[in-house]
Formats: structure tokens, sequence, C-alpha cells
């Protein structure tokens, strides 16, 4: 963990962030977006660095993804997401204070964030199959101050508790599909923000659920491919994501 202990430490760590934020929010208008304002509240408090391992300061507030566990090839298996990412994602699943939110794929910074959004009478819950990631997960979140987000490891193609759902969810891990589980645990009315490969490009759809099916909502462009992906598969009853 990077740190920070002294005044002028502390100074340029908010400089730092506070550079970053104007990049999110240059980018959001160059594509004719806005950065909701609970949103850029968010991305001026977390203290990012904290969530970064030992990457310094400048490494840690840049405007790009950071990786944090890679395999013996060297492979990323883990990472936290770049922030103008994490702050579209975000956008699109319109947050409010008082909701309920899912984060699958847990990095810590954006729980962090949503947790921000959502207070304080919001609730916070990131799942992640592996141990090393969660357990990561919620050193940092604790040392940051955010021992309110409930950390769990598990499968997330699971129904984490029967009956229990959420009013948004997001993936922070790219998905060939939607799970059965993930359309279970939203309530009616809730949002889904998922990052799938659709016509050969990654996209972060929102889908909204109506009356038990999945609509698509809106999409932007994530990632790049260059080869066609595969068709995305929905089970009877859902709806496909819309154009």
């Amino acid at each position: 963990m990077t740190d920070v202990s002294t005044d002028n430490d502390v100074e340029e760590a908010a400089a730092l962030r506070a550079a970053m934020v104007e990049q999110i929010a240059a980018r959001h208008q160059a594509l004719g977006l806005t950065l909701p304002a609970v949103v850029e509240r968010a991305l001026r408090t977390v203290p990012r660095h904290l969530f970064t391992g030992d990457a310094d300061l400048n490494t840690a507030y840049q405007n790009a993804a950071h990786v944090t566990k890679r395999n013996e090839l060297g492979k990323s298996m883990s990472s936290v997401s770049a922030p103008w990412l994490q702050a579209m994602m975000l956008g699109q699943a319109r947050l409010k204070p008082g909701e309920r939110v899912l984060e699958i794929g847990s990095g810590g910074y954006n729980a962090a964030l949503i947790q921000e959004v959502v207070e304080p009478a919001g609730s916070v819950t990131t799942i992640d199959i592996d141990p090393e990631i969660t357990d990561r997960a919620q050193r940092c979140l604790m040392d940051a101050g955010y021992d309110g987000v409930e950390v769990i490891c598990a499968d997330a193609e699971d129904v984490i508790e029967p009956g229990r759902t959420f009013d948004a969810i997001i993936v922070t891990v790219g998905s060939w599909d939607v799970p059965p589980a993930w359309l279970a645990q939203l309530a009616e009315g809730g949002r889904l923000v998922v990052p799938l490969r659709t016509w050969g490009l990654t996209r972060s759809w929102v889908l909204e659920r109506q009356d038990g099916a999945l609509t698509g909502r809106h999409h932007e462009t994530c990632g790049r491919g260059d080869r066609p992906g595969p068709r995305v598969r929905h089970p009877p009853g859902r709806a496909s994501p819309a154009a």
C-alpha cells in the first residue's frame, strides 16, 4: 500500500485525484456523456492509492487500469479498473442514496465509490470467487474506512441468498452471458450494468428488469475486438439487448 504519511503527501494525493477527475469529466464531455454530481463527488473523495498496492501516487491516479494480481505466466487476474470506465458504469447504473447494490468482481475501490453514492441508508455487497482477491478487497476497504461494505467470496453465477434482491447490479468483469442468478437477484425496475461482447466489441450494457425479463436500455463501447464475438444467449422470457 502506498504510504501517504506527511502533509505534503496528502496534498499531492488530493491534487492528483482532482486532476484524475478533471480528465474523466473531459472524457465524458467528449463522448457526449454527463458525469453525475454524486459520482464526481465520490471520485474526489475515495483515496484510490489505498487500493493500488505499492504503486506510487502518480501511478495510483493515472486514468488507467492497475493490475493487482497476475498468474504464473504474468497474465492479469485482477485489477482496479480504469477510473473513467468505473465512472461511466456508475453513471449508467443511475445509483441513488438508499439503494442496495451488488458488485460482481471485487477490487475494493469501485465498492468504495458505490458506498459514497448510496450512503447513508444504502448498502453495498461485493462478490468474487477468488479468496485472495476478496481478502485483499476487505483489507483495502477497512484501511480506507469503508468497513460497511459486505465482501463475499463465492461464485457469482449462484444466488447469494434466496429471496435477496438488489436495486442495481454492476459487473466489473467481462461476461459472455447473463446468468439466471443475476436476473433473480435484480429487483423489479432494477438496473444491471454488464460488459458484454456484442457485435465484435465489448460494450457496457444497461439492462433493466421489467415484468421478470431484462430489457436493453443503453450501451457504451468499453473495449475493442478484432473478431466477431459469440452471440449472447438469453433464456426464455428474457429480452435481448436492444441496439
